[in-house]
């Protein structure tokens, strides 16, 4: 018999949940996996407005920019759901290969870069949807 004292937890049971990630793994990899799902078909449509905005003056561009639900609305989606991959993928990477302060610091960089961009380009496609 070993000088540990008795319990009813398993081995496994007394380290999970204690590792470097602390169950942050799971939720990037969950995230990457969905963000790269949704982006197939945004990635589609993205292209598609691309290829029918080729040829087009600036006034007929804002005009379909200005429907409703339409090309907006995918080049927003296209560019937050991908900007938000960006983030989660730049993040899984610090902080497995990052360490000490440098870590904190790329982290932070990260999430201040991913964000303006985001907003950038968020307000970038608004403005033209209003009229520009």
């Amino acid at each position: 018999m070993s000088n540990k004292t008795s319990s009813l937890r398993s081995e496994a049971s007394t380290v999970r949940y204690l590792g470097a990630s602390r169950g942050k793994a799971t939720q990037h990899a969950l995230a990457l996996r969905l963000t790269a799902a949704a982006l197939i078909p945004l990635t589609l449509l993205f292209a598609f407005l691309v290829v029918s905005l080729i040829g087009r003056d600036y006034e007929s561009v804002i005009r379909l920019f200005g429907h409703r639900i339409g090309p907006g609305t995918v080049a927003l989606l296209f560019t937050l759901v991908g900007i938000y991959h960006m983030k989660t993928g730049m993040e899984t990477i610090i902080e497995d290969y990052a360490h000490g302060r440098w870590k904190i610091g790329l982290l932070v960089a990260n999430l201040l870069f991913c964000g303006l961009i985001a907003v950038a380009t968020a307000l970038a496609i608004v403005k033209l949807a209003v009229g520009g």
